[in-house]
């Protein structure tokens, strides 16, 4: 079992190996710098398409809905901060409000 462990870390220290050389081979070509930044030009034309279409469709995007998320979240905090704030001033509030005595109103 240990020769199996052995011969397992021995083959992923030497597939860590080939795919950095080869990663470090394909920064160096230029070809395929172009072509990775063709790709990322593309995914980014694709997405404005996308927003663009789910706008016309009445749909939310991802960003203007992370956006509704923590505006939600804000609010929700706001509420929380406005309710112990109020909790805390219901006792003052239901003193102010008792009636006063009898004997005091009669006086």
């Amino acid at each position: 079992m240990a020769e199996d462990s052995g011969f397992l870390n021995r083959l992923r220290s030497r597939g860590q190996e080939y795919l950095t050389q080869v990663s470090a081979e394909l920064s160096q070509n230029p070809r395929f710098m172009q072509a990775v930044a063709g790709a990322m030009r593309g995914k980014e034309k694709l997405e404005q398409a996308v927003g663009r279409v789910l706008r016309q469709m009445n749909v939310p995007t991802r960003s203007e809905l992370k956006r509704a998320v923590a505006r939600i979240d804000a609010l929700e905090k706001e509420l929380l901060a406005l309710k112990r704030s109020r909790s805390k001033a219901a006792p003052d509030r239901a003193r102010a409000r008792r009636p006063k005595s009898r004997a005091k109103a009669a006086g």
